[in-house]
């Protein structure tokens, strides 16, 4: 909170994996910021590999699951990367 000179602790908009709240720099601009929920990047590896197990024998022949997996867990990484977010915009 101390990186705007106001910083409103309620949400006003939900993102994929955080909230959006309503912020104002120490020069006045007003922003949105996105606050990812604690834990959401840390627990991607361990949530793919929940999901292996899961659907792995029900998975059709011919599906590169350890593939497709690898490129899910990309995904969600990125998806989680907000600086590289900000950095896009």
């Amino acid at each position: 909170r101390g990186r705007f000179a106001e910083f409103d602790m309620r949400p006003f908009a939900a993102a994929s994996i955080g909230q959006v709240h309503r912020g104002l720099t120490h020069d006045g601009v007003a922003v949105a910021v996105k606050v990812q929920y604690p834990g959401v990047a840390d627990s991607i590896d361990a949530d793919i590999a929940t999901l292996r197990t899961l659907i792995a024998p029900f998975a059709p022949r011919g599906l590169f699951l350890p593939t497709a997996l690898e490129e899910l867990k990309i995904a969600m990484k990125s998806e989680c990367d907000y600086q590289r977010e900000a950095d896009m915009t």
